[in-house]
């Protein structure tokens, strides 16, 4: 056995490998977009929540103050009820005045405040109301990636233990550079010759349809030999079909 039919072997069971992992993995990458989704929502509720403790203590230093302000007037009417002259009366309407002014800037603090809990409480109240849908959702991706990884386990356990008894089979230096190449192609690492015109002798690489020197397909119609596309650099092969076609059934 050549080592490019070698190749074949383990590319073709390894083809299946992916295929298999590849409805795993789709549904793993939806559930981690999910998990994804629920940190940033639970990011933006304590957020929110830490916004909301801070405002909830403005308010209330702010009504302490308010309060304050409101007794230190009712003290100083007190003293204007009582005052004995002109200039003392004038005195302390002024500073009742100032209060009234200070109070009110409280005042319209506190409400702007007021304002900004409920916008944030009602968007709390929104995250909290995506969160239990988005719970849902990952529900469902989290059985689906599960009832997938139980459909093909068996399978892929099988198909991974081919791989193993292929891929021990290919010489350590093809194996090497196959390994290497599927990193990177995947599906496309290997590609078959494509026949364009016997008569010719025009013969091209199926992945890449660019045509090849005629040379290499001798090489893989001969000891296949391991043999690249100088286009894509795909390692080529000829299926058993075309080789009868070209060699007339000889081996």
């Amino acid at each position: 056995m050549s080592v490019t039919t070698k190749l074949l072997r383990l590319y073709r069971v390894d083809c299946q490998v992916r295929s298999l992992r590849s409805r795993v993995d789709a549904a793993e990458r939806y559930l981690r977009q999910q998990d994804k989704t629920l940190e940033d929502l639970t990011a933006k509720h304590e957020a929110l929540s830490g916004q909301s403790r801070q405002l909830q203590a403005t308010i209330g230093n702010d009504e302490n103050e308010a309060r304050s302000i409101e007794q230190r007037i009712e003290a100083l009417r007190e003293k204007l009820n009582n005052s004995t002259s002109n200039k003392e009366y004038s005195a302390l309407l002024t500073e009742v005045n100032t209060l009234k002014a200070d109070k009110s800037g409280v005042e319209e603090r506190i409400l702007e405040s007021m304002t900004r809990l409920d916008e944030i409480k009602n968007a709390i109240a929104e995250i909290d109301a995506e969160t239990a849908e988005r719970g849902k959702v990952r529900t469902v991706a989290l059985n689906d990636r599960d009832q997938r990884a139980a459909e093909v386990k068996d399978r892929l356990t099988e198909l991974e233990s081919e791989r193993a008894v292929a891929a021990g089979d290919v010489p350590a230096d093809a194996l090497a550079k196959f390994e290497e190449e599927v990193e990177f192609r995947e599906d496309e690492v290997m590609a078959p010759v494509s026949e364009h015109s016997r008569k010719h002798m025009e013969y091209a690489c199926g992945s890449c349809q660019v045509l090849l020197p005629f040379e290499a397909v001798n090489r893989l119609l001969g000891d296949g030999e391991l043999t690249f596309c100088g286009n894509c650099g795909a390692i080529l092969f000829i299926e058993d079909e075309l080789r009868e076609l070209v060699t007339g059934g000889k081996k």
